[in-house]
């Protein structure tokens, strides 16, 4: 089904540096993209993909959604994720196989019932699927099967790191060699491995940071010792914009995204969240930048960025709606301080916090929009109650003191 859209936008003042811009996806595809989000970046169209359904926003503003017709038979189980080479569309069905989709037309290139992520490197597919081997694909050559044993791969410029629970590095013989020994490695991973833009440098997510690696040798980390205002240690993406600066999506102690950040030297700048964007950090689905340096964010069924003079033509139709505003509350569990964020239309606002008892232990009062820290070190460990009250707004919190 091809048609020009219709488009709700929703701008969200907020203390940083643009507006985010909110397409409505009620509007036009009406799903989300539960099972896959990414850009083409070759042509800069940006793919939601559902368990049922997938919709492309080309660059004109023309939203494309596919169904059965053009992917094929769904059946229980089945799962598509899609991947790109300079020219070529190409997805997988989890319990079909591969297929080319050049021109929005399908074609089987390889019959599995395993196939599952897709990974580029310039002209070759690396995929991994529920066999736990990974495959590679060119076009040219057809599948070869890399007798890697892996869940999931990250590739560029030869470099290959793969996932099995355990980070490991892949030599020029084809033997990979687990990094979990290397003095630089965080401990439990978050299964992300993401190269930059400019190098052959891989970043590798944990749950206690983030680690630089380049061919197979850890030399960096980025933590919550290493820089400020990073909203937790948990990394649930890594992405680059043009200009190589690294973006992350945080989670919680239990993996729940609650944060967007960007890195500026040692400095996370732009910190992202419920309650200066309009981002549902509860439906979260990823973001990617296009070749242009905008940035998408897919939570629920829209699709969110941020206004600048490269933000495509097509987000001038614009109407004006305005949500319930909402705080941010992290780090959860925190051990010396709280961080809460204010909305925009919040200028000032007060703090209460209680034990689970009802009886207020602290009182503080926050002036500022954007992010307060709140000094919670002398606090006994355990469970609190967190209000923060507004002359419009009322907003109550649960927080661990660890």
């Amino acid at each position: 089904m091809k048609n020009l859209f219709y488009i709700l936008l929703i701008f969200v003042s907020f203390p940083l540096h643009s507006q985010w811009i909110t397409i409505k996806g009620e509007n036009y595809h009406n799903h989300s993209a539960f099972n896959h989000f990414s850009i083409d970046p070759y042509t800069n169209n940006i793919w939601l993909v559902s368990p049922f359904l997938a919709s492309v926003f080309e660059p004109n503003g023309t939203v494309i959604t596919f169904g059965e017709n053009e992917l094929g038979d769904r059946e229980p189980g089945d799962e598509f994720n899609f991947g790109f080479t300079e020219g070529h569309t190409f997805f997988t069905k989890n319990i079909y196989g591969l297929f080319s989709f050049d021109n929005y037309q399908k074609q089987l290139l390889y019959s599995s019932v395993s196939f599952n992520e897709i990974t580029t490197d310039k002209d070759t597919l690396f995929i991994t699927g529920i066999s736990g081997y990974v495959l590679k694909y060119r076009l040219i050559s057809g599948i070869e099967n890399t007798n890697l044993n892996a869940t999931q791969c990250a590739a560029k410029n030869g470099f290959l790191y793969t996932n099995r629970g355990s980070y490991f590095y892949v030599d020029n013989n084809g033997i990979d060699s687990p990094i979990w020994q290397d003095s630089f490695s965080l401990g439990a991973p978050t299964d992300l491995m993401e190269f930059d833009n400019e190098t052959d440098t891989v970043f590798l997510g944990f749950n206690n940071g983030i680690t630089k690696f380049y061919d197979g040798i850890g030399y960096d980390t980025i933590t919550p010792n290493n820089t400020t205002n990073m909203p937790s240690p948990n990394i649930l993406e890594i992405e680059f914009d043009k200009d190589n600066n690294l973006w992350v999506a945080f989670g919680d102690v239990n993996d729940d995204f609650i944060a967007l950040g960007k890195l500026e030297n040692s400095d996370w700048s732009e910190v992202y969240t419920a309650a200066n964007s309009p981002i549902n950090f509860d439906e979260f689905y990823g973001f990617e930048f296009d070749t242009l340096g905008n940035i998408w964010v897919a939570s629920g069924k829209d699709l969110h960025t941020l206004e600048n003079s490269n933000s495509p033509a097509w987000l001038s139709n614009i109407e004006y709606a305005m949500d319930e505003p909402q705080i941010s509350v992290y780090p959860n569990p925190a051990s010396d301080a709280l961080n809460i964020q204010l909305p925009a239309s919040v200028q000032k606002a007060e703090v209460l916090i209680g034990d689970i008892n009802g009886k207020v232990v602290l009182k503080q009062i926050l002036n500022s929009q954007g992010i307060n820290s709140i000094n919670i070190e002398k606090l006994e460990k355990g469970i609190y109650i967190l209000n923060v009250i507004a002359e419009d707004n009322q907003w109550q919190e649960k927080f661990i003191k660890k």
